[in-house]
């Protein structure tokens, strides 16, 4: 994909779940949809990210399943904070997954999910901004 269409896509995974989910849903009621879209979503602004870096192809993909574990450091390239990125990414990743699939959680997930979704979200345009990307 290309940059832009990763952005679009990051998008429209923060619309489902802010714009929509939240307000409609309400935040009890959006557990599913949270554990769906956040994990996605930050992917596809990472993969923008490490396109505008040069470090992936435009047809490199970057699977959200792979940051089940810090074991994924090893098919990533080189860059910038990556040690915590992919920290937090793993963390989003198995949260978000909790929350997709299984019984009904506490509150408290939902919104640990929401918080790290939107540290990685300010972290990741921090660094694009850093390069001169935004």
């Amino acid at each position: 994909m290309k940059v832009e269409d990763h952005l679009e896509s990051f998008k429209e995974h923060k619309e489902t779940i802010f714009d929509w989910a939240l307000r409609v849903k309400g935040l009890k009621n959006s557990q599913r949809i949270v554990g769906l879209h956040a994990s996605r979503g930050i992917i596809d602004l990472f993969s923008a990210y490490l396109h505008e870096k040069n470090k992936i192809t435009i047809g490199a993909q970057i699977n959200h399943r792979w940051f089940k574990s810090n074991k994924v450091k090893e098919k990533l390239p080189e860059f910038e904070e990556k040690d915590n990125l992919v920290s937090e990414l793993v963390e989003l990743e198995v949260l978000c997954e909790d929350l997709s699939y299984g019984a009904p959680k506490p509150v408290e997930k939902i919104e640990r999910a929401l918080k790290i979704f939107k540290r990685l979200e300010e972290t990741i345009e921090g660094l694009r901004k850093k390069n001169g990307k935004i």
